[in-house]
């Protein structure tokens, strides 16, 4: 990406991204915002019938900033550049699904510049987050949950589980085959196809991983979890096997194991993604659980600008 940007610079941001989803090179668009020479930030989309999205095939996009907290002056400028060459070049808006405000300090101010410059509320879905900071790099998950969580977790450790990260076909085609089902069960779309999520991950070998969870050498519960940042972890899709037959829902030792996960390889948060429907309106049983293993409670909104 050139010159360093805070967190790395966001997965969906990357060429290669554009490259899996096949987007065309003409659609691409990117916009560097300098100020005497030192890059503030990137924002990074693809034009679509005059729209810019950030965020094209992803669940969200916005800009990619050098600093984790840059200068009011800084963000502003940044904003209005965009509009400014957004609008020479003839575009009728600007959209962005904005990250979750919890992955730097700087996204509330960008909220706010947004905002201030003509940005609209178009989406917001309620969302979820494990701040796995204060744990440290030693600390202990298990302390994140109420004490029946916990007690629960602790006799599923005792039990025969092991959770795998899958590389190969067979194990690919395992966990899709898991999380389809699951939301087949649950009245929802498909998801991602198993052969995208193989593609995903001989793209992204460090930042994309499946995991499949087992008991007793049965597979009961899978996992999509990207890496999107060099330290934010993404909940891309899970869900357990409606069969597995178990005592209780495989789906707390999971979130348990991926939160472990997370920590012992350096993320400091752990993002479980969206708690709400297609309309934004509360998915209520689904945010009690996120927040029985740990998760608070956050926002993620999609901002749109007309430029005509």
């Amino acid at each position: 990406m050139g010159e360093q940007v805070h967190g790395g610079g966001l997965l969906f941001g990357d060429p290669r991204f554009h490259d899996l989803n096949g987007v065309p090179e003409e659609r691409r668009w990117r916009h560097e915002h300098r100020v005497d020479g030192r890059l503030v930030g990137v924002l990074p989309g693809v034009v679509t019938e005059g729209v810019l999205l950030s965020g094209h095939s992803a669940p969200f996009g916005g800009p990619d900033l050098a600093r984790p907290d840059p200068t009011v002056g800084d963000v502003v400028g940044f904003v209005d550049g965009v509009l400014a060459r957004a609008r020479a070049e003839g575009l009728e808006a600007v959209r962005i699904r904005c990250r979750p405000p919890e992955y730097s300090p700087a996204e509330p101010l960008l909220e706010y510049a947004l905002l201030q410059a003509g940005f609209a509320v178009e989406h917001c879905d309620l969302n979820q987050v494990v701040d796995l900071a204060p744990l440290g790099p030693d600390g202990d998950p298990l302390t994140l949950l109420g004490k029946k969580r916990a007690r629960d977790v602790r006799a599923d450790l005792a039990l025969p589980y092991e959770l795998l990260d899958v590389t190969d076909d067979e194990g690919i085609a395992l966990c899709h085959g898991i999380l389809a089902a699951n939301r087949a069960a649950h009245g929802r779309p498909a998801g991602l196809p198993a052969e995208y999520l193989a593609r995903a991950r001989a793209t992204f070998p460090d930042r994309v991983r499946l995991h499949l969870l087992r008991h007793a050498e049965r597979p009961v519960a899978a996992a999509v979890v990207y890496r999107v940042l060099d330290d934010v972890d993404l909940l891309v899709a899970w869900g357990d096997d409606s069969r597995h037959g178990l005592q209780r829902s495989p789906m707390n030792l999971l979130a348990h194991l991926l939160v472990e996960r997370s920590l012992r390889t350096g993320a400091r948060l752990l993002d479980l993604g969206p708690s709400s429907e297609k309309d934004g309106s509360p998915n209520v049983g689904l945010a009690h659980f996120k927040r029985s293993v740990g998760a608070r409670p956050g926002t993620r909104k999609v901002l749109v600008a007309g430029l005509r």
